[in-house]
């Protein structure tokens, strides 16, 4: 064909032509978001805001620094792949961008992993990874950190022993057998303050008593010795010489002691195992929640001494076991009294002492022998760290003219009504307290700093607890920080799901570290288990857990606790912050706080507390690479981002990394992601049952749903927070959790039949099936019990 002379002339201008790039993959917002501002940026190359040129379709200006530190609310802008900006490849650099993020390179989204910019305009394009933005739109905190104040000398202790040469047991009342053996088997040399004071008065006395004191002051003994020391003396004299009586386990039951859950019972009976080695003819046991009722009978049947219950399971054995016989009772010991009350247990203590005093008191046991040396009275004992719910159970389970015992140096009191006067709870003296104000965006990347900051030196410290709001959210930490689904770090059957090697938080000097899970969702059996391996575990330990194992719990070499959820009350906290720094040993507290409101709830603990900011936790515990667990299709661990030498980057890139670990557990049947889900809801609901004096602090108002989501390891709030009950049943005949609605109740909190109500918990097995009278009762305790307390408040 010929030319017809035809010229067509196109000005095309002296821009460069960027090739179109398709956005596929991700979310359908995200490719808008995407498509939009690679749009705007091929209209107009000129930034609006300042008049500066746009460097290759993106603004020039500040570093990656003005991200971190702005407070506008950044812009979608998808990062395009460098011959989509007209930019020259470097093929001579190896590439070591994983596939996932060449895919995203070149337009290909994961599901919501969208690159943002400020939106004023001055933030330079940074190549790479894509990055979590944590650093940016984050509250800015209103305290003013200043710098630690080293201590020239370390502080005396507050709850240690005395002084060997100043006190001995021997002096306190105690017969030589007894001071002997707590001090050649037991290594116990001198007693303790509260210890000095309690044991001769009720030793000698026989009047109701009230004992106060700090976590770890050795409570526990202080009733217990005067106890066993009154029982001994029916058969032996102070010498040790016989008396010619033979005492048995059938002699009698001489003393009750009740405790609210069933791992602080499983404490007190080892305590009391140890001292009655040197009494083996006195018997203990134990009747609580979770085991076998039939077992329990046929010990009771056999004979016991002194035994140790949870009020719920005592409450059924004093209805349905004809042979427990309560005529000879002389103690009836309430440990943790004010946790009795708070968990529903008024009802129950008013049954059992109506039907101890209902039997009347008896002078002589079935076997003819007289029990003069025992007291002349029914004896209560009330124990507990903080005054609440003295005065009413003063008034009404019967503390009459009740001693006042603490301890300190002073005098005991003999009238009632002084149990009433006010107390300030003071933590132990050498109990180091901080706390960290973190944005919620940073709480689960902070927390990850501070226990790998915390393993960081070998023999530092050994054994950390970390306590959760509730149970749904220790599973979900639990699973996500273990290094592998299938551990080997336990041996147990039991313990196999409960039990694991720790992940991200390893460092070089402490390779291997144990992970271990306590709630009280759990079955009775794992319970046991998992506290005895967490207790007598030899290498470096976390014991993620909830308020079911801050009362009483005495494991040996505890030296960290970590609130990473504010407790429900300033009296949990107390008891929470008692793990740790107990007869003398140093500890450590930290506290997890939220910029805003929370800050204020520092002034309200009324104790000396040093804190500091999130990024000073992050820089020092992400200097070393962190170690990712192994996947299905890696063998070994690897460490990431070595080259990094920003702190700041790592933390970004192990959020990157726990988000997609989320997204893609669904493909692996780990299914992880919805168990963030579920714990990012059991949260919030937790997070409204503070108690209402301290709801001013922790104002769900203020609390940023979306932010809060990321802690969890989410790009996006879930639905339905006030939603049904939510339900789950144990295998074999375990209890069955209920739930209920934002904001009084929500989704597992119990811990089991007996350690809570059962308006919050209600196990057919062990309520029996005659027990339909028991179950009505407790069903009309629900609308009394569910107030500012829930579940979450004994998880």
């Amino acid at each position: 064909m010929a030319d017809d002379g035809m010229l067509l002339n196109f000005e095309i201008g002296e821009a460069p032509i960027k090739p179109q790039v398709k956005f596929t993959g991700g979310r359908w917002r995200d490719r808008k978001h995407a498509e939009r501002s690679a749009r705007k940026n091929r209209e107009n190359p000129w930034d609006g805001a300042n008049g500066t040129p746009l460097a290759n379709g993106r603004p020039s200006g500040n570093s990656d620094e003005t991200d971190r530190v702005g407070n506008e609310r950044p812009t979608k802008r998808q990062r395009i792949a460098a011959e989509a900006r007209g930019e020259e490849s470097n093929t001579n650099k190896p590439n070591t961008s994983a596939p996932k993020l060449l895919a995203y390179m070149t337009g290909k989204l994961p599901p919501g992993s969208i690159s943002v910019a400020p939106r004023n305009g001055n933030q330079t394009a940074r190549s790479g990874p894509v990055t979590s933005r944590l650093f940016t739109s984050n509250p800015t905190p209103k305290t003013v950190f200043e710098e630690p104040v080293v201590e020239a000398e370390p502080t005396q202790p507050s709850n240690a022993p005395l002084s060997e040469e100043a006190e001995n047991f021997r002096a306190l009342g105690l017969s030589g057998r007894i001071a002997q053996h707590l001090s050649s088997k037991l290594e116990m040399k001198a007693p303790t303050s509260i210890q000095k004071n309690a044991i001769p008065k009720l030793v000698e006395g026989d009047s109701d008593a009230f004992l106060q004191a700090q976590t770890g002051s050795g409570k526990t003994l202080a009733y217990l010795l005067p106890i066993v020391q009154r029982i001994m003396a029916l058969s032996h004299n102070e010498d040790g010489t016989s008396t010619g009586i033979k005492i048995h386990r059938n002699s009698g039951l001489f003393a009750m002691i009740l405790a609210p859950t069933r791992e602080l019972c499983k404490q007190i009976a080892v305590v009391l195992e140890k001292l009655l080695r040197c009494a083996p003819w006195i018997v203990s046991t134990t009747v609580i929640g979770g085991e076998s009722k039939k077992s329990e009978k046929a010990r009771l049947r056999k004979g016991v001494n002194i035994l140790i219950a949870t009020p719920g399971r005592l409450t059924d054995h004093l209805d349905h076991t004809q042979v427990l016989d309560v005529g000879t009772v002389r103690w009836l010991v309430l440990d943790e009294g004010d946790r009795l009350m708070e968990m529903g247990f008024e009802d129950d203590l008013k049954t059992i002492i109506g039907k101890i005093r209902k039997e009347g008191l008896k002078t002589q046991n079935d076997e003819g022998v007289k029990l003069d040396a025992l007291p002349q009275r029914r004896i209560t004992v009330l124990c507990s760290a903080t005054m609440k719910y003295i005065d009413k159970l003063g008034e009404e389970i019967s503390l009459k003219d009740a001693l006042e015992i603490k301890a300190t140096s002073g005098d005991a009191g003999n009238d009632a009504e002084a149990l009433g006067a006010d107390s300030v709870f003071q933590a132990p003296s050498q109990l180091k307290q901080t706390y960290i104000v973190t944005a919620p965006k940073l709480r689960l990347v902070t927390l990850l700093a501070l226990l790998k900051s915390t393993f960081a030196r070998k023999g530092s410290v050994m054994k950390a607890i970390v306590f959760i709001s509730c149970a749904d959210s220790a599973d979900f930490h639990f699973n996500l920080l273990r290094s592998a689904p299938a551990s080997a770090a336990s041996t147990d059957d039991r313990t196999s799901n409960t039990v694991a090697n720790a992940a991200y938080i390893t460092s070089p000097a402490n390779q291997t570290i144990t992970l271990f899970k306590l709630h009280g969702s759990l079955a009775q059996p794992v319970r046991t288990s998992t506290l005895n391996a967490f207790t007598t575990a030899t290498d470096p330990a976390v014991l993620i857990t909830t308020d079911i194992s801050s009362r009483g719990l005495d494991v040996p070499a505890v030296d960290l606790v970590i609130e990473y959820d504010p407790a429900f009350s300033v009296d949990d906290h107390t008891h929470r912050i008692g793990r740790t720094a107990r007869a003398g040993r140093p500890g450590k507290a930290v506290l997890f706080l939220q910029p805003g409101c929370e800050e204020g709830y520092v002034p309200y603990l009324k104790t000396n507390m040093s804190g500091q900011s999130a990024d000073t936790v992050i820089q020092k515990g992400f200097i070393t690479p962190i170690t990712i667990p192994k996947s299905s299709t890696k063998e070994t661990e690897a460490p990431i981002l070595e080259s990094e030498k920003s702190s700041m980057k790592r933390a970004e890139a192990l959020q990157l990394h726990l988000e997609q670990r989320l997204l893609e557990s669904d493909k692996t049947g780990s299914k992880l992601l919805d168990e963030a889900r579920l714990a990012f809801r059991s949260h919030i609901r937790a997070y409204a049952t503070h108690v209402k004096d301290e709801r001013e602090f922790f104002n769900m108002e203020e609390l940023q749903l979306g932010h809060m989501a990321k802690s969890f390891g989410l790009r996006e709030a879930p639905s339905n927070i006030g939603g049904g009950p939510s339900r789950r049943a144990h295998k074999g005949g375990q209890q069955q959790q209920r739930g209920g609605s934002a904001p009084k109740r929500a989704s597992r909190g119990g811990g089991g039949a007996d350690d809570i109500p059962s308006s919050m918990a209600i196990d057919k097995d062990d309520l029996g099936a005659a027990d339909e009278d028991a179950a009505r009762r407790m069903k009309m305790k629900l609308k009394e019990v569910m107030g500012a307390a829930s579940e979450f408040n004994i998880g």
